[in-house]
């Protein structure tokens, strides 16, 4: 057989073609260093001569379904120039590998396309074999990612297993990639993460996140200096949906027998937004407008949990402080503790909350990566080694709804 299949099929460019053996449905390919290719690892000197030497076995691309191994025959060599010796480069592996490099590429494709397990299935070897080469292939690809250009990043956490553990990711806003994640949501699981911005010489100009103390704290220790944190419609919105039913069930729990059966079962009929109840069926608008005519404080909670989406739509942001101004005196009318609390809420993170109107960004983006990472620990059956989930993430962004999972 000649070289040329070597060459174009496995990427042994630089080795002469020996021999082929049959052993046990696998292909065997015997292949040694071509004599001008061979020099001195130090000095590069061809004026080398050869010393014993060893064989060692690559896996390499399968021909049909027939696994193929490179059976290289590698000598030590002995430099006249420098006097070192050592062994020959491999030339079509990397250090310590068991596979050939283009065998690696054909795990890689196959990933993108099958979970881990199946790629090692399929191919008959080991599942740490598929997830090295997998996590081998992100890492470095996470570390020639340039941060230089971001700005504007959202930070939020996700639900990672049961039991409250969560995870931090960082969005960039502009690309829609991950950046960062880490396992926990406290304020120090961040401070890598703008170590390294500034090392990439960003100049980041605002956050969103939600009210947590915990990255409020983040930024304010680690993040550059001036930028601007905005609190997003979807968490405040979020929070207000909390508060309205916390009401109701102060509500439900102060009635007479059949005042509390009247309320029971009405909550997503308060959570809804008018434009959206308006597509359901007529009995529910019916029973609902029923409900806010016979309870006065969820009627006043109800309407005020409306006219909070309006502040997002205001002409500037000076129109907007007054809203949420007037709105907060509202709330507080009401006298409903929840809702007053809420009030206070939105009393000490005003800055931020306004902040809206100078950069119109939220945590959206992230929100609706979740999907995909909720897709990618379901077909990997839940996850042990997090930090090469959080691996995984940086580059959900590529991946179609199906992913591949370990």
């Amino acid at each position: 057989m000649s070289t040329s299949l070597m060459f174009h099929a496995f990427g042994a460019r630089c080795h002469d073609y020996l021999r082929t053996e049959f052993r046990n449905g696998a292909i065997y390919f015997h292949i040694e260093t071509k004599p001008h290719k061979r020099r001195c690892i130090f000095c590069r000197s061809r004026n080398v001569t050869l010393h014993g030497g060893e064989e060692q076995t690559l896996r390499a691309l399968p021909i049909g379904d027939r696994p193929v191994f490179l059976v290289l025959h590698l000598h030590d060599l002995q430099c006249k120039k420098c006097g070192a010796i050592r062994q020959e480069d491999r030339f079509i592996a990397d250090p310590m590998k068991r596979y050939t490099r283009a065998f690696g590429r054909f795990v890689l494709g196959l990933c993108k396309k099958m979970t881990i397990s199946d790629v090692a299935r399929y191919l008959g070897i080991a599942w740490h074999t598929v997830k090295g080469i997998l996590r081998e292939h992100l890492e470095k690809r996470a570390a020639r990612r340039s941060w230089r250009g971001v700005k504007r990043i959202a930070i939020d956490e996700i639900a990672i297993r049961k039991g409250h553990r969560y995870m931090t990711v960082v969005v960039d806003l502009t690309t829609g990639e991950v950046l960062f994640t880490a396992e926990g949501r406290d304020h120090t699981c961040l401070k890598p993460f703008f170590r390294r911005l500034r090392r990439a010489g960003a100049k980041l100009e605002a956050v969103a996140v939600d009210m947590s103390n915990a990255y409020r704290k983040a930024i304010r220790e680690f993040g550059p200096p001036g930028v601007v944190v905005v609190h997003d419609r979807y968490h405040l919105v979020s929070a207000m949906n909390h508060v309205i039913d916390q009401v109701r069930r102060s509500e439900q729990n102060r009635q007479e027998e059949e005042g509390k059966k009247f309320i029971k079962g009405s909550r997503y009929l308060l959570l809804y937004a008018r434009e959206k109840l308006a597509t359901k069926p007529p009995e529910k608008q019916e029973r609902l407008e029923r409900l806010l005519e016979a309870n006065e404080t969820l009627n006043k909670v109800y309407l005020l949990k409306e006219d909070l989406r309006q502040f997002w739509g205001q002409r500037s942001k000076k129109d907007a402080e007054e809203f949420i101004e007037d709105w907060q005196r509202q709330a507080r009318a009401v006298g409903s503790p929840s809702l007053t609390a809420y009030a206070n809420t939105i009393r000490s993170h005003l800055p931020a909350i306004l902040a809206w109107y100078d950069y119109p960004i939220s945590t959206g983006p992230l929100e609706g990566l979740n999907n995909k990472i909720k897709v990618l620990k379901r077909t990997a059956y839940g996850y042990r080694d997090w930090k090469f989930f959080g691996l995984r993430l940086l580059f959900i962004h590529e991946s179609k709804f199906k992913l591949a999972g370990a």
